[in-house]
């Protein structure tokens, strides 16, 4: 299922869209720990990002009356996800978001003394981590569980992102993938209206499925999708300025921990409207079809009230809004008079016989 976007995220896509690489990957490292801790096997410390400096304690100690308690020690810095304040950690869930606040030092996972701690018992949940990283904040998670008895803490795997104060959820792990995703996406249709088939991945890829789909020309949206449900995705755009360049770009997520998230990751392709084959060919592939260049001109003033300015060589001027409709057309004149159109957000696109410019503007009251 296909559900359109608001207008307003469009505009907010316009730079990120264009400055997205071929492939990019998002990096979060995740390695299986399989630990057990007991009174009898003392205490177990996690170097989590392998930088020889230990970042936690786990350990189980002995109370007054054979009472027992199971419990995280942060060291170095580093910090563990506490919504009570007062040392017992945050039990989340698969999917749950990392985030503050944290509390340092020790802090209980299960007690058997007034029922503290939140891990008791309930099977593996996820502890949120706040690594200190020579000075730097970097989140992760571990799964555990804590037994009943708050004598046992069994621990199943950690993961944390590489990059500082990245988001990152309970339970979210990498993925490598050595093959672009946009290999297995085709196009078809006309040059004013294009359909573009994303397929769920596999064999010898993780699981990933289309999240978002979107193509523009230029800076001009086409047409955008959200992919529902971990299936294929058909994304519709409507090139009505006649565009013969397109880009597109897909977000994928990993699946095959669902419903624990794993890694989005991200491809674009271009492509050019081959008029010898009236089909849209990728920018890799072709041999005689150019993409048309880009044309040297200014546009100001940037937000306009009555008038804007075109300042280059140049023959068309078109102004249309964020759905691709054409509101204004004008000549070679180095003024637009843009008095008659309402207030908001609209691209401009100016043409020559051999180049074309479009950016976004906006005009204001």
């Amino acid at each position: 299922m296909d559900i359109p976007l608001q207008s307003a995220s469009r505009f907010a896509l316009l730079a990120a869209v264009l400055q997205w690489s071929a492939f990019c990957q998002a990096q979060i490292n995740s390695y299986s720990i399989d630990q057990t801790v007991t009174l009898a096997s003392n205490s177990f410390s996690i170097d989590v990002n392998d930088d020889n400096t230990d970042d936690y304690t786990f350990e189980i100690l002995t109370l007054t009356n054979a009472a027992t308690a199971a419990r995280v020690i942060s060291l170095g810095g580093s910090s563990v996800m506490d919504n009570s304040t007062f040392g017992y950690p945050d039990a989340l869930a698969c999917g749950d978001g990392v985030g503050g606040p944290y509390s340092g030092g020790n802090a209980v996972l299960g007690t058997d003394v007034g029922g503290g701690g939140l891990f008791t018992g309930i099977g593996v949940k996820y502890l949120g981590l706040n690594i200190n990283v020579a000075g730097q904040s970097h989140r992760g998670w571990i799964s555990l569980e804590v037994d009943a008895g708050n004598d046992t803490i069994v621990l199943h795997e950690v993961g944390f992102a590489s990059e500082m104060n990245e988001g990152i959820a309970a339970g979210q792990t990498s993925v490598q993938i050595d093959e672009p995703l946009c290999d297995f996406v085709y196009t078809v249709g006309t040059q004013t209206e294009i359909e573009v088939a994303a397929p769920i991945t596999g064999n010898d890829l993780p699981s990933m499925a289309p999240l978002y789909i979107s193509t523009y020309a230029g800076e001009v949206l086409l047409g955008e999708d959200n992919c529902t449900d971990g299936l294929p995705c058909t994304h519709l755009a409507f090139n009505s300025i006649g565009a013969d360049t397109i880009t597109t770009c897909i977000e994928f997520m990993e699946t095959s921990n669902w419903p624990c998230p794993g890694d989005t990751l991200s491809c674009c392709f271009t492509q050019v409207w081959d008029m010898a084959t009236q089909t849209w060919q990728r920018t890799s592939d072709l041999s005689s079809v150019v993409a048309v260049p880009e044309l040297k001109v200014q546009v100001f003033p940037v937000p306009a009230r009555e008038r804007l300015n075109v300042q280059g060589a140049f023959e068309t001027v078109r102004i249309l809004d964020l759905s691709g409709r054409v509101l204004l057309t004008s000549g070679k004149s180095t003024v637009i008079d843009v008095s008659v159109i309402p207030e908001g957000l609209y691209v401009i696109e100016v043409t020559s016989s051999t180049a074309r410019h479009s950016e976004a503007i906006q005009i204001v009251r």
